[in-house]
């Protein structure tokens, strides 16, 4: 007798924050971390599992690593719910070895069906979320809470106390949060709906209620959220831009982001004022219908990086096309010019040379001795210069940093360990890096022999999410800075 029969492929993928992925079609597991599927769009927590219909990406969506597996498998699908996670890596070890014997690839088909039957098994707490996140979606679809405890059937206490562990709110405060930023989002994209539409559409009735509430939640009231978005601005760009139009006290309508970056939401921690607002990938090309669809006032244009993105807009009368800048001020200068905000460029200026001043006097540099920059990446060690870039301008011209002696003459350069000692900084500034970089490279021997390591003289803040590139992510990175000063008495000028 003839039995054929084949091993099933069985993949497990480390990513770090930012890793792409594809994968084909099949069961995608997620053990340790959060990553979300690209094309699809769904975010992954730990124990929890997707079907892949065709290839795609997945993507690490957290500061640490995070642990993938993936399952070719094919057939009828079942629903998937979340699992311990614990319990899935047990059950996804015992299948990971190939088998090469007929009895072997028995073994691990019985396996591969306690595995989809563990995955499709629905537990109480799943039955809760399925229920809840229904709610959520219809906006409470005037559906009062003691209602969904009696269709769980448990008590209003309990499940306030699930949802709260669930959401981090009870269920008012959560409902009414979920209905303001929908609120915002119906506000930016159909603008000719009246206050009363949206109202209803979130699923309040009364007009005034829904104002009172939106006011309580955000601090301003609708009229004045709808002149903040007043010219309706749309950024065809690959720098955020929308920083420098926050600090105009501006919202785009449309604007770039970097999920590949910064994770789920695309943007750093500063940029959080953004509710409403969409968003494109600005590693891909400007989506033009969506532009033209949005009843923009005017549309930001900067010379794109890469001329396969580049876009020819029309009419041509909507169209602000900025040159490209070499200092972030001068984009906030001509942002003000065209949206009549001048009036705003001198208290944000005068903030911004404040903190630095603030700096440059918390921190003798002149006698600190030599520095470089490096950024830590998982295959690489950039070593930077002393020009081209926002940063290395601030650092080393606007704060007086001294640097040593055989940096690159371009923005950065790769170099090894070995390179970096003959270059033999007194001071090493480690910038935008994981600590799970760091800590890897800290392991190298090689590490050990350079001499600001020797005389601990490496400095390494919490610096990710430091962009200052505009006003926004300039206060931001300043005021951390001083954080890390305060905190690090090496320092601190005496």
């Amino acid at each position: 007798m003839e039995v054929n029969l084949k091993p099933l492929i069985i993949q497990k993928y480390w990513l770090l924050e930012g890793d792409r992925q594809p994968v084909n079609s099949g069961i995608i597991i997620v053990v340790v971390g959060k990553v979300f599927l690209y094309d699809g769009r769904q975010r992954l927590q730990p124990g929890e599992s997707a079907w892949v219909d065709q290839t795609q990406e997945v993507l690490a969506a957290t500061k640490e690593s995070s642990l993938v597996y993936h399952l070719a498998v094919t057939g009828d699908r079942c629903p998937l719910y979340r699992q311990n996670p614990e319990q899935l890596h047990a059950q996804l070890r015992r299948m990971s070895t190939s088998p090469t014997t007929v009895k072997g690839m028995l073994r691990q088909q019985r396996l591969v069906y306690e595995l989809l039957e563990t995955l499709s098994h629905e537990q109480e707490k799943h039955v809760f979320e399925q229920v809840t996140k229904e709610w959520l979606e219809q906006l409470g679809d005037n559906r009062p809470v003691n209602e969904l405890a009696v269709e769980l059937g448990m008590s209003v206490p309990t499940f306030n106390r699930l949802f709260k562990e669930q959401y981090a709110e009870t269920p008012k405060a959560y409902l009414n949060q979920l209905r303001i930023r929908t609120a915002k989002e119906w506000m930016l994209t159909s603008p000719d709906m009246t206050l009363a539409q949206i109202a209803q559409k979130v699923g309040l009735q009364d007009e005034f209620y829904f104002s009172r509430l939106f006011k309580k939640r955000t601090g301003s009231s609708p009229t004045h959220f709808l002149k903040r978005v007043s010219p309706r601005i749309g950024i065809a760009s690959r720098l955020l831009l929308q920083d420098h139009l926050l600090a105009l006290g501006l919202q785009p309508i449309l604007a770039p982001s970097y999920p590949t970056e910064y994770g789920a939401s695309g943007l750093p921690v500063f940029l959080t004022d953004l509710e409403g607002t969409q968003f494109y990938d600005a590693n891909r090309p400007a989506p033009r219908e969506v532009f033209e669809s949005m009843q923009l006032d005017l549309i930001i244009k900067t010379p794109d990086l890469d001329k396969q993105h580049d876009v020819s807009w029309s009419p041509p009368e909507h169209v602000l096309e900025l040159p490209r800048q070499t200092c972030w001020s001068e984009y906030l200068r001509l942002l003000a010019i065209a949206t009549d905000r001048e009036e705003r460029l001198e208290p944000i200026m005068e903030e911004v040379d404040r903190l630095e001043q603030t700096v440059r006097e918390r921190i003798a540099w002149h006698r600190t001795g030599t520095w470089a920059v490096v950024w830590v990446r998982p295959d690489e060690v950039r070593l930077y210069g002393t020009g081209q870039h926002t940063m290395l301008d601030f650092l080393f011209h606007d704060v007086g940093m001294t640097s040593a002696t055989g940096l690159p003459k371009t923005v950065y350069q790769s170099v090894t360990l070995s390179e970096l000692k003959i270059i033999e900084p007194d001071n090493l500034l480690i910038l935008w890096s994981q600590q799970t970089d760091i800590e890897r490279i800290q392991h190298d021997a090689a590490w050990q022999t350079l001499k600001a390591v020797s005389t601990h003289r490496v400095f390494c803040p919490d610096s990710v999410d430091w962009d200052p590139w505009g006003p926004l992510g300039r206060i931001h990175m300043l005021r951390q800075f001083l954080i890390y000063i305060e905190q690090d008495k090496r320092l601190i000028c005496p």
